[in-house]
């Protein structure tokens, strides 16, 4: 899926390398829920003025991991 905002070119580039961290990681469990979910937040970064690609793509995968890679981890054992 390509993501594309005309308002910040940067932001291309950040879902470009929040993607492709996310992929390397084994992070990816749903395609077109990691797609929609970075969108979504990188749009609101965007929306809130920021235009730092690495700053971006950094909070979209912590965002990721907080909401997908955590709620699927196993609980720990006392």
């Amino acid at each position: 899926m390509i993501f594309n905002d005309f308002r910040e070119p940067a932001a291309a580039e950040a879902y470009d390398i929040a993607l492709d961290y996310l992929w390397r990681t084994g992070a990816v469990r749903d395609q077109f829920k990691t797609y929609k979910f970075l969108t979504a937040e990188i749009s609101r970064m965007v929306d809130r003025g920021q235009s730092n690609r690495l700053w971006m793509a950094n909070l979209a995968i912590a965002a990721h991991q907080r909401r997908f890679v955590d709620a699927h981890a196993p609980p720990v054992s006392a």
